[in-house]
């Protein structure tokens, strides 16, 4: 059972706004994220993982006979004000390290520390940390105010202070003046704003969100992810956020941390993370979906980097063509990577064809020079190619970057 946020959520009392700026080792916010000292933070050094391990009873044995590894061997740390994206496939444990921050897991290794204090013995209730869960988890009985103001209620902030910063968050979340709404007549976007705004209110020292946003439909989830950042940083929050969707955590976080198998894999600001992927399996999660051999690493193409036509080139369908010296050979691909090795262009065959919106994306078996990979090109404009047929693809220069 998933313990409601409120129940875990140990809030200080209010500070005034004043002495609440965030101060500390912090790295350099990204471009434009505006991140400043706010509304729920104090100084200190944030929160950092040391070498936490997580584990589980293996499936089918009895308890304590045989464990799984959920989380292995994990560092990581936030600083006061800055929020970090725990990004990687179900089953990554991404959830199970935000539970083990939270204190609803037991950590079997390493430690969780806030401000330098080791909290793995502090009850999940006094640790002053939020809590928001992808359902809201919202009293159906309450308005939307009643909602908001309940931990507030739970620490006896006084009435009018309730009022007043319930007020101050339903404006930030977008949902300004609806404190009597039933939260019954809501929208789900609408009530993850009233659950957020609920997380907020008592200033939590440390808001852990796990996959906020998934139960939101596509366009709504991209609206609520740019909402979301908006009221992180107006309220100066440190927030640790689980989710696998790459676009929420390019747009939630300062930094972005890819997980798989439990083992954290690269930590890094988005625009770094996408630009230098630190390795072949992190490129691959990102999107990269095209790899060429290139020295000792790989040539990763990226979504739409490979563009596929009718042009006629010598070779047989699904074989790279091999030392091809056309005249523009070497601007379709990096200058570093043409160097290392010769790219395109090459011969596909083509599995399926999809008309999107103003291209098509064509599906082809391609031999890029180690084996034959399953890769999406585009085309320009409508391409009705049968399944079987071969096309010509070139790599687009934009789209890639070498990985080791």
């Amino acid at each position: 059972m998933v313990t409601p946020m409120d129940q875990v959520t140990g809030a200080p009392a209010l500070p005034d706004a004043g002495a609440r700026a965030g101060t500390g080792a912090a790295p350099e916010p990204r471009a434009g994220a505006g991140r400043s000292a706010g509304a729920g933070q104090s100084a200190g050094a944030g929160l950092r993982i040391e070498d936490v391990v997580v584990t589980y009873p293996a499936a089918g044995r009895r308890r304590g006979e045989e464990t799984v590894t959920a989380v292995d061997h994990v560092s990581l740390t936030i600083a006061p004000g800055e929020v970090v994206a725990l990004l990687g496939p179900s089953g990554c444990g991404k959830s199970s390290l935000l539970r083990a921050v939270a204190g609803l897991e037991p950590v079997a290794g390493g430690r969780v520390l806030w401000d330098g204090a080791d909290v793995g013995s502090v009850p999940v209730h006094l640790r002053g940390f939020g809590l928001m869960f992808q359902d809201g988890q919202l009293f159906a009985h309450r308005s939307v105010g009643g909602n908001v103001e309940y931990g507030l209620r739970m620490h006896r902030v006084p009435k009018a202070t309730r009022r007043a910063r319930v007020a101050e968050l339903l404006d930030v979340v977008g949902l300004p003046g609806s404190e009597d709404r039933s939260v019954a007549t809501m929208s789900g976007g609408e009530r993850q704003r009233v659950a957020l705004a609920r997380a907020l209110a008592p200033q939590p020292q440390l808001l852990l969100l796990d996959e906020p946003l998934s139960a939101l439909d596509r366009a709504l989830r991209e609206r609520l992810a740019d909402d979301l950042r908006a009221a992180l940083v107006a309220t100066g929050t440190t927030a640790l956020f689980v989710t696998h969707d790459h676009d929420e955590a390019f747009t939630v976080a300062d930094r972005v941390a890819v997980m798989s198998g439990g083992r954290l894999l690269q930590v890094d600001e988005p625009s770094r993370l996408w630009a230098a992927p630190a390795s072949r399996e992190v490129a691959e999660f990102l999107g990269y979906q095209a790899f060429i051999p290139a020295g000792e690493g790989w040539l990763a193409v990226g979504p739409q980097g490979l563009v596929a036509s009718e042009r006629g080139v010598d070779g047989a369908a699904g074989v790279a063509v091999p030392g091809t010296a056309t005249p523009d050979a070497s601007s379709t691909v990096g200058a570093e990577a043409s160097s290392e090795v010769g790219v395109g262009p090459f011969v596909g065959t083509v599995v399926s064809s999809t008309f999107r919106r103003g291209y098509t994306e064509v599906v082809v078996d391609v031999d890029l020079g180690a084996g034959v990979q399953r890769c999406a090109a585009v085309a320009h404009g409508p391409a009705g190619w049968p399944v079987g047929a071969p096309v010509t693809l070139t790599v687009a220069d934009s789209a890639t970057v070498v990985v080791p």
